[in-house]
């Protein structure tokens, strides 16, 4: 993913590099999110006994698995248009 997302980022200009950042930054956001999500579970809910905080967790964390999917396949979307963008010259 590293080597695709290096490759995109050199033949993309302007508004693509953009929404490669902006897609970047939502994932790692919804990562933190679902990490949150699942440290309730862990602590809250089995360590503690507070099945609230645990399904408050369980669902933030579905929520944000969701989102980072969504968020996998658009970033997808837009590095294969990247690569589709090649300029050959002869």
């Amino acid at each position: 993913m590293i080597d695709r997302l290096r490759s995109g980022w050199g033949l993309t200009r302007g508004a693509t590099r953009v929404a490669l950042v902006v897609g970047l930054v939502v994932g790692a956001v919804l990562f933190g999110g679902l990490l949150f999500g699942a440290w309730h579970v862990l602590v809250g809910g089995f360590v503690k006994g507070n099945w609230r905080a645990g399904g408050f967790g369980i669902a933030l964390a579905c929520v944000c698995a969701l989102l980072l999917a969504v968020d996998a396949v658009v970033l997808r979307a837009v590095l294969g248009r990247a690569g589709r963008a090649r300029i050959t010259v002869s």
